[in-house]
């Protein structure tokens, strides 16, 4: 057995390595266990996988060495899935986009064997195609993954979540790997024939380019859209408290009427009264109360973006023959943005009342809960009735509406994560209860 082809081999398969690293790291925090752990697991299983592949090829001939590296690809998605707690559209662009950029090393690996294979090199071709495509694997980790891609792949990951977008921006990297795939010299003579050697160099370098182009262009899209997104909920917040402020003026003024006309109230149950007209007297009173009762404004706390959001889906509960017993101490200004408070808020009422219309209006209700304690740590408790009727995928409930795309709950987790916080939710036969905790900043 020629020992040093082995090793090539091996040293072929290892970089499997540093490809699982690079689709681990931008997904770090959505790790179903913790990363030591997974380190433990995947380095001597990818030694163990190389020895033995290394060894299945040199006693199978294989005529494309490509094929066992195609194969293995779908095997590490499976683990890949089972691994990371993440929508699997994600994961597969980050993969493709791991093999889009390995790819440029795999063609430096056949370009180099063409290059000393012409040129009549004594040296064995495996060990400088080897040392090509690991030094261009070590400079691109080095010097554009680490720097560049990890951090503004973690925060598309983590912040962009518009699916339409994640279907189809995986074909960008799979064209590319494709076109390096094509590049590979079917015949080395020909590589290095007239200028054609340093074609393919253009031809890759303008693919490379064009490579982290697209990876720039992403990340701006993807975060212009969702700055787009949260100024359309400050919009949303703003007028909602707009609305909650005019009601607040029209209670003002209303109020004020009544108070100017209380003297002639006072005097219409004086007479009343005397006349012993007790009938008159209790329909009189009934129509103030009612009267009084039109004008009751909703307040459940001072800071007044909770209260203004919590005041919007009162009323529409109200609307909904919604019974609500919500309790929320709040104090005026705490260091949780008003976006990401009112985030919360509305994708919880707007869950829960969701649950309630769907059940008859006598067993409609939400019960809330809402205080910050000395540890400054929010806590939010929220219990509502439904139908007991759920939809999950693992650990992940999904929506039940008709044209719902179950991104409430997911929204809430993602808000919590940013503060370090925990959301949990689960269900009882005719109960949804969702409790979050918060860390103020």
């Amino acid at each position: 057995m020629d020992y040093m082809l082995y090793m090539s081999k091996i040293a072929s398969y290892l970089l499997f390595i540093p490809a699982s690293l690079m689709c681990l790291l931008p997904v770090r925090s959505h790790l179903r266990i913790s990363g030591k752990k997974l380190v433990l697991i995947l380095f001597p299983s990818f030694v163990l996988y190389s020895l033995l592949m290394s060894l299945a090829e040199l006693q199978i001939p294989i005529k494309n060495h490509n094929i066992p590296f195609t194969l293995t690809v779908p095997v590490c998605f499976v683990f890949y899935c089972l691994a990371v707690d993440l929508e699997k559209i994600k994961l597969f662009y980050l993969t493709i986009n791991t093999m889009a950029l390995f790819s440029f090393g795999g063609l430096a690996y056949f370009m180099a064997e063409a290059y000393m294979e012409n040129h009549h090199l004594n040296n064995p071709f495996y060990i400088a195609s080897l040392t090509a495509q690991w030094g261009i694997t070590i400079l691109f980790i080095c010097f554009i993954f680490l720097p560049f891609l990890n951090k503004k792949n973690h925060w598309i990951v983590d912040h962009f979540h518009t699916k339409s977008v994640w279907n189809i921006v995986w074909i960008v990297p799979a064209l590319i790997t494709f076109c390096n795939y094509m590049m590979i010299p079917v015949n080395h003579k020909n590589a290095t024939v007239g200028r054609i050697f340093e074609l393919y160099l253009l031809i890759d370098f303008t693919l490379l380019l064009l490579f982290l182009l697209f990876q720039l262009m992403f990340y701006r899209i993807a975060r212009n859209l969702t700055d787009k997104s949260e100024q359309e909920q400050k919009v949303q917040l703003f007028e909602i408290q707009s609305r909650q402020y005019q009601l607040l003026l029209d209670y003002i003024n209303e109020t004020g009427k009544l108070r100017h006309d209380f003297r002639h109230t006072a005097r219409t149950l004086y007479a009343l009264a005397r006349e012993e007209n007790w009938q008159d007297l209790l329909l009189y009173l009934k129509e103030y109360n009612l009267e009084l009762d039109s004008y009751h404004p909703w307040f459940f706390c001072r800071h007044s973006a909770a209260n203004a959001i919590l005041a919007h889906y009162a009323g529409f509960s109200q609307s909904q023959n919604i019974e609500i017993d919500w309790r929320v101490d709040l104090p005026e200004q705490i260091s949780i943005s008003d976006v990401d408070l009112c985030s919360i808020l509305g994708n919880l009422l707007e869950n829960a009342i969701h649950g309630c219309i769907k059940i008859p209006p006598s067993q409609r209700y939400i019960n809330l809960s809402m205080d910050l304690n000395k540890n400054r740590e929010l806590y939010l408790i929220c219990v509502n009735s439904f139908d007991g009727i759920v939809k999950k995928s693992r650990h992940q409930y999904l929506s039940t509406k008709k044209d719902g795309n179950g991104m409430g709950l997911l929204s809430i987790s993602i808000t919590v994560e940013k503060y370090h916080g925990v959301a949990r939710f689960y269900h009882s036969d005719s109960e949804f209860y969702s409790e979050i905790m918060l860390n103020m900043p």
